[in-house]
């Protein structure tokens, strides 16, 4: 057998380097130019590898550890700015012509419907031909009553502005454009009814599509259940990973009560449901080799499953992660074999996809994961329980302790919260989710026995309803969650510094480690006490054809029926409707800024007969024409205007 050391931690440290590459090529925003230099260091650095490798100098052996995990950072920074370069691209100042197929299940959006399109040609206006794109953009299309709905698959003709989304990391903290590059999305566009087709001749499916719509029939077969709405979305998340239905206040009742995991498929419904399994195919066991046909049979039915589920990036994680660990069972030892699934997963997403790196969700998932490898061993040694029953739940409380304590420094870094109750919501999601997986598929197995089924259907209604009561008693709680709580980049690695040193010293108490622990913890507090002396400054947004507050991480909309905005000194009107056009005012009202959104279709002079303006700001949602017209109605009159379709928002300090 080969030596567990030889199989997971050689792996580990490469995965470290391939990811430190990946991220240090983002922080340092290499691009394309840049590829054929990190190309020629990264062959130097594997023939200095082999030339260490067969070296006879013990004293230098040392450095072919060295020039490997050079190899592999440099390997990952390869990735990136390939992956970078495949998804960029320079899309026409003006609206051009587009040809493109829907790639995922169309979602309504507003007025709007939202789905994923590959753009595959654009049309040279110069020239009348056309040219080939192939790039995935994030498309927004007004329904129009002449043409036929959009399936998966179709293909589509229109006529719109491709372009990335201006960053409003200022404003929210979080950079859209950036985010939806990082899932491939090359684009966004908005196109008007009147200005798209629907080309007959459809596109052929690829097999992410053929899954995506496998999921969807499944979810019709739910609605065929005439569920109410909120039971129907949770089913449809728990199950098939289909989050379209859920509403914000599911959402935040779940993430109230520390139960948002299980509106997420992924690890924890695949263990469940592999869980199943092995309870099923138990009997196989008893033969020769048993063991291992029952293993496989189990992987391949989760990778059914999901491709059931629309091959989803989280499913497709904890499937390969199960996958691994069946292979790893076999050439390491059972305790690292856990490790070594964990390991290998991590490499291949990232060989596979780099930008897997910067997804919270694989973050999280990952995290999680090592926790529970780490922890819980240590957590669940610490009371020995001979009743099942109270080990069953001591084991849960175990696992979510594990899992838990991994993703803090992540959980306060991104979301800035922190469910107080999250122990009890587990003991209550753990039992209840095992029985609506089970009971869903039971359901879907037994549809050619119409009774059967209903009887089935009756029971999986009645557990998710119960599931919501819970979690909305839980979020009723006093003090249920603790918001606000964000913590910078920096103290997030301190939390997991403090964290990991913790852990080593309990494996292995030695006063070096405890040392460690104690100077993290302080600089850590530190840290905290300095940040509370600087106090953040209070700002006004306009942004999003809204008016907000916001002071550090907190943010407000506010709200008036008239319009008309007063904080502190500073007087705001939005305009947003043709309310203000051809009326007058005996005295003009003073305003500091007039924000103009969509929907005013007016001028400046309408408003200059109400307002005695000092600032005109021009929202993004402006048609360019218009947005034109007004800048010169602005010089016309001598105002100062911003125009915030370069930004996103403006920013008004108080």
């Amino acid at each position: 057998m080969v030596s567990s050391r030889f199989t997971f931690y050689p792996l580990f440290r490469l995965s470290v380097a391939l990811a430190t590459g990946i991220f240090l090529s983002d922080v340092f925003a290499l691009d394309g130019t840049y590829l054929y230099a990190l190309c020629f260091v990264f062959v130097l650095s594997v023939l200095l590898s082999s030339i260490f490798y067969f070296s006879k100098t013990y004293r230098i052996r040392f450095l072919f550890g060295i020039s490997v995990s050079l190899s592999f950072l440099l390997l990952g920074g390869i990735l990136f700015v390939i992956s970078l370069e495949n998804i960029h691209h320079e899309w026409d100042s003006d609206k051009a012509v587009y040809v493109a197929s829907v790639c995922d299940i169309p979602r309504v959006k507003g007025k709007t419907i939202q789905a994923t399109v590959n753009v595959k040609k654009v049309k040279d206006v110069a020239t009348g031909s056309w040219k080939l794109v192939n790039k995935q953009i994030l498309l927004y299309w007004m329904p129009d009553s002449m043409q036929p709905p959009l399936q998966c698959g179709d293909r589509m003709c229109f006529w719109a502005h491709v372009g990335m989304p201006m960053s409003d990391a200022d404003f929210t903290g979080f950079d859209y454009g950036q985010y939806l590059q990082r899932q491939g999305i090359s684009g966004t566009a908005i196109v008007y009814s009147g200005y798209w087709r629907k080309l007959l001749q459809p596109s052929t499916p690829t097999f992410k599509m053929q899954a995506l719509m496998l999921r969807e029939q499944i979810v019709k077969k739910f609605r065929i259940w005439s569920l109410e709405d909120d039971v129907l979305a949770i089913i449809s998340a728990l199950t098939v990973g289909d989050k379209s239905k859920l509403t914000r206040e599911i959402k935040a009742t779940y993430n109230a009560a520390g139960a948002s995991h299980i509106l997420a498929l992924s690890g924890l419904h695949i263990g469940i449901l592999s869980m199943i399994l092995s309870w099923l195919f138990y009997p196989l066991r008893r033969v020769c080799g048993g063991k291992w046909i029952a293993s496989f049979l189990i992987v391949g039915l989760l990778w059914g499953f999901a491709f059931l589920s629309g091959l989803s990036p989280s499913v497709i994680r904890a499937v390969t992660m199960f996958s691994a660990y069946v292979v790893a069972s076999i050439f390491s030892e059972d305790r690292f074999s856990g490790f070594s699934a964990l390991t290998l997963t991590a490499f291949i997403m990232l060989i596979y996809q780099p930008m897997y790196l910067f997804d919270v969700g694989f973050q999280l998932s990952f995290m999680a994961v090592l926790g529970i490898f780490l922890f819980y061993p240590l957590i669940d040694s610490l009371f020995v329980v001979r009743n099942k029953i109270v080990a069953y739940l001591w084991n849960i409380i175990s696992l979510s302790l594990a899992a838990q304590l991994a993703t803090l420094p992540l959980i306060l870094y991104y979301f800035g919260t922190f469910p107080v109750y999250f122990l009890l919501s587990n003991l209550v999601v753990a039992p209840i989710a095992v029985f609506i997986l089970s009971a869903t598929l039971l359901a879907l197995a037994l549809g050619v026995f119409p009774v059967a089924a209903n009887f089935v259907v009756q029971g999986l209604d009645f557990a998710v309803r119960t599931l919501n009561e819970v979690m909305e008693q839980i979020q009723h709680w006093s003090g249920a969650q603790i918001t606000s709580a964000y913590l910078s980049v920096w103290q997030a690695w301190l939390l997991a510094v403090a964290i990991v040193t913790l852990w080593r010293y309990v494996v292995c108490r030695n006063a070096r480690r405890l040392i460690v622990f104690l100077l993290t913890v302080n600089v850590l507090i530190v840290s905290f006490l300095w940040k509370q002396r600087e106090l953040p400054d209070t700002y006004i947004y306009l942004s999003r054809a809204g008016v907000y507050t916001k002071y550090d991480r907190d943010i407000n909309e506010l709200s008036s029926a008239s319009c008309i905005y007063k904080v502190r000194d500073i007087c705001i009107v939005l305009v947003d409707n043709n309310k203000w056009r051809k009326q007058k005012a005996l005295s003009p009202l003073h305003v500091d800024y007039a924000y103009i959104c969509r929907g005013f279709y007016g001028s400046v002079a309408d408003l200059k007969r109400l307002f005695q303006i000092k600032q005109v700001v021009l929202d993004t949602s402006l048609e360019d024409s218009y947005r034109e017209k007004l800048k010169r109605e602005c010089e016309i009159y001598g105002l100062n205007y911003i125009d915030m379709s370069e930004k996103g928002s403006y920013a008004i300090l108080l």
